[in-house]
């Protein structure tokens, strides 16, 4: 139960450190390279928390359209975007979408894994996984007594 635990802090921490103009900057660039090695035409979103910087890439490079407003035969290649990456269920699901409207090919970035878990691109449902970070360093346990019985 603790390792869920440090899961769900860990993907808190990683949202919350995009707040910062220069972590968001920084995350901009790194998925942009990504976006731009593989080709991809369209981004989409995996997950609320990526929407802003799905926003971001929009903004400021010009050919990539947001899956959502690109017609079927003109999405042949999606770039799938999260910022954490436990199961892989979101990045599936976003694939499932992208498939769905027509993506002949389909990758996904993210930029943290907050489990221990080995998750490969087929468990996706993605041609292509790129992960920019690992998961974070396990805390050490508390030598206080938690309070739960």
């Amino acid at each position: 139960m603790s390792d869920l635990l440090d899961a769900v802090d860990t993907a808190h921490g990683n949202i919350e450190r995009l707040a910062d103009p220069s972590s968001f900057r920084i995350a901009t660039d790194q998925v942009m390279e990504v976006a731009r090695q593989c080709g991809a035409q369209s981004i989409l979103a995996a997950s609320a928390a990526a929407e802003r910087l799905v926003g971001a890439l929009l903004s400021s490079c010009g050919n990539l359209v947001n899956l959502s407003s690109r017609t079927t035969e003109a999405s042949c290649n999606v770039l799938i975007i999260d910022i954490n990456l436990a199961s892989g269920t979101t990045v599936a699901q976003a694939a499932r979408r992208a498939r769905g409207l027509g993506a002949r090919h389909v990758q996904a970035v993210v930029l943290h894994q907050v489990t221990a878990a080995t998750i490969q691109a087929t468990d996706c449902g993605v041609d292509a996984l790129t992960v920019l970070g690992r998961r974070a360093a396990a805390r050490p346990p508390s030598t206080t007594d938690s309070g739960l019985w």
